[in-house]
């Protein structure tokens, strides 16, 4: 049977340590202190050629003296030495490595250059190399114990995984451990990721028993399409928590058409980790606070909170970041305010959120809290206590705790100092508090949001593409309109009927007026900025007038006119735009929102991976302006939505039939008076 490389990463029996140093306060030597010190359960095998002993650990001169097999190498060795080590390691039979060592692709050509001549040896010979340029690996479960980095704090065992694409950050989190109560079952720093990555942990950690929720922070995506694709096809079923740093779009390359020129990085991601049913954390915070509610808590089933409180100024904190995240007040049943009638203090408040007063007991924390749970109006409860002189914190929160309820209760405490080392010592549920009031509402509606999307959706995925004739002399640039109609029509676009003439060919035309005339030219993309358009055209003499015009505006802008096309002018009730193009990193996207020459300007869009569904599409109408006017507003008619969805859907095939469209625009996509659609101007783009 073939060996799964992650097993050794995660359960190695052998760890060895290429580069173990016996010099204190060096990254070898505190590494290997470290696995000794954590109690690793397996056998740990040191190689060095100028110590006999490190730490009681016996040392091995080179790799070939090493008797046992080895699942797990750590290389530590300087950088010059590196490639040599990982050769021999692969003659050892080793397939799990992790390179340690900096130097590499983040230091420059050179560095990069080395770091390539490892990663084309390690694939030769099928072997996974995690790094360079990294901190180690962590596997906290009792039957390992493996705490393989130069960070010597011992965390507790949860469910969580970790990986950490920044080592500064693993440190930091690791460091905070006593103070954050962060618990996980696996950590991992990936540094350059130049084998081993985000896409490869995420299939493991859904295999693994041991993992129930999976974290990332993330500078980059390596191949955020096949990333994505892991959750098209319903593989992962385990949330997802992502805090992706980087939100800026200043590398991104300047594009042609509208849509690629208004998708910028971020909000790509941001799209993609919506769709798909992913979490954004914003922060550190908010990454490990969502994993402890979801490894900790049950599910809420809706978005009606219910709050307790002895403090108003923390309750108000609470309720402003509900609506913030989707979540709203419960509305307490009068059975609920009955019971309640019975608890509070008459000057305290029975209406949600419930105050106790700063006298509230523990007590009546736990009653008021077990009714708020039982009313079948709400899903969720947020219990925040501020300690004062007379009541005590522990056991108002160990009262809580003790509650069984099918309901999250998160509780927020806000004591003396003290109370934290009493808690850790004495609880018996150990169960997680948050610190802030505006914390629970985030992980609340980060879980609500995770079960909303877990039922599996049927999405879009290529097919073969329709339009079969070769293209490639049309690289890097627009197709001519007569290829781009012959796409539209394929893909069943609403585009309109049109008519390229020469300008010699004008005069004797037999038109149905009124019509549009536009200027066709190499240079006349955006042809309003060309003054290159003219509009409701209503006789023969002004189309030549028009015309004339046109050429004359034109030649300003050093463009020329190569001809015209003319097409029926439709009076616009809405001007839409449907578009695509292709992200570096997470391959075709889709587009709506407010269409015309102001698209930019308007900022109405949405976007979405083009491996959709009929909700995906829902959601992009209803998230802009416009997709909600259309639905039809102060008794207006409402325009053929679903013949909008299928516009959407038809060119996201488009899109993912042909690898080779890099950009596509339907702008406008224009909405008669009588609701009917006609795409008036139609640009696909090669790449």
């Amino acid at each position: 049977m073939k060996t799964n490389p992650f097993e050794k990463y995660f359960y190695p029996k052998t760890v060895c340590v290429a580069g173990a140093s016996s010099k204190p306060l060096s990254l070898g030597y505190e590494l290997t202190k470290t696995v000794i010190g954590y109690g690793y359960k397996g056998k740990l095998l040191l190689v060095n050629p100028k110590a006999e002993k490190i730490l009681g650990v016996k040392c091995f001169k080179d790799i070939q003296s090493v008797p046992d097999e080895i699942d797990l190498a750590i290389v530590m060795v300087p950088k010059v030495f590196a490639e040599d080590t990982i050769k021999q390691l692969i003659e050892k039979g080793v397939v799990s490595i992790i390179l340690i060592t900096a130097g590499f692709k983040e230091t420059g050509n050179e560095g990069e250059e080395a770091e390539q001549r490892i990663i084309d040896l390690v694939k030769k010979h099928n072997v996974r190399l995690v790094g360079p340029n990294c901190m180690g690996i962590i596997n906290t479960l009792p039957s390992i114990s493996l705490n393989a980095t130069f960070v010597a704090e011992k965390p507790e065992t949860g469910s969580m995984a970790f990986c950490s694409q920044s080592g500064a950050i693993g440190a930091a989190v690791l460091n905070s451990l006593r103070e954050t109560d962060i618990r996980f079952a696996h950590f991992i720093s990936v540094g350059n990721k130049a084998d081993v990555n985000e896409n490869d942990l995420l299939r493991y950690w859904q295999s693994d028993n041991n993992i129930n929720v999976i974290t990332y922070y993330l500078e980059s995506f390596v191949d955020g399409e096949g990333f994505i694709k892991n959750f098209i096809d319903g593989s992962i079923t385990k949330p997802v928590i992502i805090l992706k740093a980087g939100k800026t779009s200043s590398g991104m390359k300047a594009a042609s058409s509208h849509t690629g020129a208004m998708g910028s990085s971020d909000k790509v991601v941001n799209a993609i980790i919506k769709q798909f049913g992913l979490i954004r954390a914003e922060t550190l915070n908010d990454l490990f606070n969502t994993a402890k509610g979801f490894e900790n808590f049950p599910s809420p089933k809706g978005n009606r909170i219910a709050a307790v409180t002895n403090a108003g100024g923390p309750a108000i904190l609470t309720v402003d970041t509900l609506e913030k995240n989707n979540l709203k007040l419960a509305e307490l049943t009068q059975a609920t305010m009955t019971k309640l009638k019975e608890i509070v203090h008459p000057e305290g408040s029975l209406n949600n959120p419930v105050d106790l007063l700063p006298g509230g007991t523990a007590e009546q924390y736990k009653l008021v809290n077990e009714i708020l749970s039982g009313d079948p109006n709400v899903d969720a409860v947020i219990s925040v206590f501020v300690e004062p002189v007379m009541v005590k914190a522990l056991p108002v929160i160990e009262g809580i705790n003790s509650i069984r309820s099918d309901k999250p209760i998160l509780q927020v405490v806000m004591p003396l100092p003290e109370f934290w080392q009493e808690y850790r010592e004495k609880s018996m549920y150990k169960l997680p508090l948050f610190r802030n009031p505006e914390d629970p509402a985030v992980v609340i509606s980060n879980m609500f949001s995770f079960t909303q999307n877990r039922s599996g959706k049927k999405r879009l995925n290529q097919k073969a593409a329709l339009y079969k004739s070769d293209l490639s002399k049309f690289s890097d640039q627009f197709l001519p309109l007569r290829i781009t109609e012959e796409f539209a029509k394929l893909y069943k676009l609403p585009v309109i009927g049109s008519l390229i003439v020469k300008s010699g060919e004008l005069e004797s035309l037999n038109l149905d007026f009124p019509v549009v005339i536009k200027a066709v030219g190499k240079k006349l993309i955006h042809k309003s900025e060309f003054n290159a358009v003219s509009l409701n055209i209503k006789t023969q003499v002004e189309l030549l007038a028009e015309a004339e015009a046109i050429i004359k505006a034109t030649a300003k802008n050093n463009a020329e006119v190569e001809g015209f096309l003319i097409q029926p002018y439709v009076k616009p009730k809405f001007e839409l735009l449907v578009g695509g193009f292709r992200d570096s990193n997470f391959g075709p996207m889709v587009m709506f929102g407010t269409g015309g020459k102001y698209v930019e300007y308007y900022e109405d869009t949405s976007i979405r991976s083009a491996y959709l569904c009929d909700d995906d599409i829902e959601e992009m109408i209803n998230s802009t302006k416009i997709g909600r006017i259309i639905k039809g507003v102060r008794g207006e008619k409402p325009v053929d939505i679903q013949a909008l969805k299928e516009v959407i859907k038809n060119l996201s095939q488009m899109m993912l039939d042909n690898n080779n469209i890099s950009e596509c625009d339907l702008n406008p996509l224009l909405v008669s008076e009588n609701n009917k659609m006609y795409a008036v101007d139609v640009r696909i783009k090669l790449g």
